[in-house]
């Protein structure tokens, strides 16, 4: 007797090419060649499993809920906008002329305006991160508003927690937004500072409601941080120990911000809050009149679920094509797009020195698998590739040419592109640059360069094994 013979094998013969078929209408539609091939792919070869994966990650689904919010946030917030459009002073950037495309991208994009008169200090460690926070919020004689993907309360934290409840206690206002799942572990203890005074607001909340169920993968991945409308925190750190996760410890880089861009950090938290919750935060106790603090121009570049556009991919892209002399690239994920990959080389190849700084060890082994099947052709087509042997290097900055920066909490892979709420601050200044070169140097000296030579004498089940993790990587 034929197997298929049976009407139980051809139902399931029936749904599977149903399945694969229907992926041909589907899946190529608002989405890359590369992530479209890999979805099919699997789709083809495991119908059932692959539909049951793309149900539950492959569609950019919003909750109804969210997606209503989203359709009228730019409304919502446009007196936000343009009152950031009429504050003083606006920005020049006096780049240089080969960066006038990337310049133009910046200002057509027409989100938040480029300001001068800005401040830029950086800070590389937990416990100065902690020490600025208790100092700001102790002054803080309004608001306090923080944003982070995870946060908890233990022994590197617990003074800055200190300092909020303290803030609470003396009238100023302490909004904390933390992601849902980034902060599932510690979500019990971050509800009982309700009780404290501190309003806290779950990102991308888990619901079992049709209403309100979305793809579980959504997160809201930014670092922020705004103190009366004045001071803010823009970068990589998460608020927790370094060392919250066994065997690995964290090293990231913050921002302490100063001048008009602080209301661009403000009008991102107003817009995470009233998605969060449905209040809005558009009075003007929460956007005071900008006051210059020095000479930076840079300005405020947020992407995620409610942008439509992935701005900061694609200013990725604008750097490598501008550069004349260098790129430097600091991220603990590099699991690029086609077109990221390509400039990349392309940079290389036409003599800009292109450097990848890394960590060794990742914590998500399919991740460090894909990441490494990049390695071949990188380094023949000349890229640099250094990498942290100790500590999982997790800050996120682009260096270019020495003149313009980029930092914040985006990753190089297609979740930070498409998928994540993140947030970069663009800067035009040379003195912040230079800045973040020392922060470069200070990585580089810890990260042995990555030989040729070395990486051919890895063993071929590796070498299988990160070839198959690369059929992944649009996916990841």
């Amino acid at each position: 007797m034929n197997a298929l013979d049976s009407p139980i094998a051809q139902l399931y013969v029936l749904i599977e090419w149903t399945i694969r078929l229907a992926a041909l209408f589907i899946v190529p539609l608002r989405r890359p060649p590369t992530a479209a091939t890999a979805w099919l792919l699997l789709l083809f070869f495991l119908p059932i499993v692959g539909l049951v994966m793309y149900l539950l990650v492959g569609r950019p689904r919003l909750s109804r809920d969210r997606a209503e919010k989203i359709a009228h946030l730019a409304q919502t917030l446009r007196p936000i906008t343009e009152r950031l459009s009429r504050a003083e002073p606006q920005g020049s950037g006096n780049l240089p002329a080969r960066f006038a495309a990337v310049d133009q991208m910046v200002r057509r994009w027409r989100q938040f305006p480029l300001f001068d008169g800005n401040r830029i200090g950086l800070i590389d460690s937990m416990d100065a991160f902690a020490a600025a926070l208790v100092d700001g919020i102790d002054r803080a004689t309004d608001h306090v508003h923080l944003t982070f993907y995870i946060a908890a309360v233990d022994r590197a934290t617990a003074p800055v927690f200190d300092a909020l409840e303290r803030a609470a206690a003396r009238g100023v206002v302490v909004r904390l937004i933390v992601d849902d799942f980034g902060s599932k572990e510690t979500m019990r203890g971050l509800r009982r500072l309700a009780r404290r005074g501190i309003a806290v607001g779950r990102a991308f909340p888990r619901s079992k409601l049709p209403r309100k169920s979305a793809r579980f993968d959504l997160r809201n991945h930014r670092k922020l941080v705004v103190i009366d409308g004045q001071v803010g925190y823009a970068g990589s750190m998460n608020l927790v120990h370094p060392e919250f996760r066994r065997g690995q410890c964290y090293e990231d880089l913050m921002l302490r911000i100063e001048g008009p861009v602080v209301l661009e950090l403000q009008a991102i938290f107003a817009g995470d809050w009233y998605l969060e919750t449905g209040l809005l935060l558009d009075t003007e106790r929460y956007f005071p009149t900008p006051v210059t603090a020095g000479h930076e121009s840079c300005v405020g570049l947020p992407s995620g679920p409610e942008y439509p556009e992935p701005l900061l991919q694609r200013l990725l892209l604008g750097l490598l094509h501008a550069a004349t002399e260098r790129v430097e690239i600091v991220t603990p994920y590099f699991v690029p797009d086609e077109s990221t990959l390509d400039a990349l080389k392309a940079a290389a190849r036409r003599g800009v020195h292109c450097e990848l700084i890394l960590p060794e060890s990742l914590d998500h082994p399919l991740v460090q698998l894909a990441q490494e099947s990049y390695f071949d052709e990188l380094l023949e087509a000349g890229v640099t590739i250094r990498r942290h042997p100790a500590r999982l290097l997790h800050s996120k900055v682009t260096l270019c040419d020495g003149r313009i920066s980029l930092v914040g909490s985006a990753n190089l892979d297609v979740r930070s592109s498409l998928i994540n709420a993140e947030f970069g601050l663009l800067c035009y200044s040379s003195e912040t640059a230079a800045r973040l070169a020392d922060q470069i140097e200070r990585y580089r000296r810890d990260c042995p360069r990555l030989s040729p030579e070395d990486w051919q004498a890895r063993g071929r089940g590796r070498i299988l094994a990160q070839n198959l993790a690369r059929l992944t990587s649009p996916l990841l």
